[in-house]
């Protein structure tokens, strides 16, 4: 009985991952990649080097700008994509330390003199496929 019980368990616990797309907008330029940090706590956003996942899309023309994430586990995540132009693997900013490359959050968070908070960009993951859509901003623009 404890055998069928664990077995169980085991199965309704794969199931409890999906594929989480994030469809990336405003992708003026060709050059460089795209990359993306997904965050499932408040500790760690929106540090680069301390993620939950991640991932980088080199671009070309006529690509898509489609980020996935597979075998996300169900729960809460904030996401964060930037367009790194120079394809430096890090997050561009000037001596002020402002972002000098595009940048987006989940939920299309609009900050400009701080950083993002990760309740502002947390969103509820619980689906085998879901999709969200981000924005590229340049700070100057803002």
């Amino acid at each position: 009985m404890n055998i069928l019980f664990i077995l169980f368990l085991n199965f309704v616990q794969a199931e409890q991952k999906g594929t989480l797309t994030v469809k990336v907008l405003n992708v003026l330029q060709t050059q460089g990649s795209i990359r993306m940090a997904v965050y499932n706590n408040e500790k760690s956003f929106p540090s680069e080097s301390q993620s939950f996942r991640g991932g980088a899309l080199p671009l070309r023309p006529g690509i898509n700008t489609l980020l996935t994430c597979d075998q996300l586990p169900f729960g809460n995540y904030a996401v964060a994509v930037y367009h790194d132009l120079n394809n430096n693997g890090k997050m561009d900013k000037n001596a002020l330390g402002i972002p000098t490359e595009p940048y987006a959050f989940s939920n299309n968070i609009k900050v400009k003199w701080r950083a993002p908070k990760f309740q502002e960009a947390v969103f509820g993951f619980d689906s085998r496929h879901q999709e969200i859509t981000v924005e590229l901003k340049r700070w100057s623009a803002q």
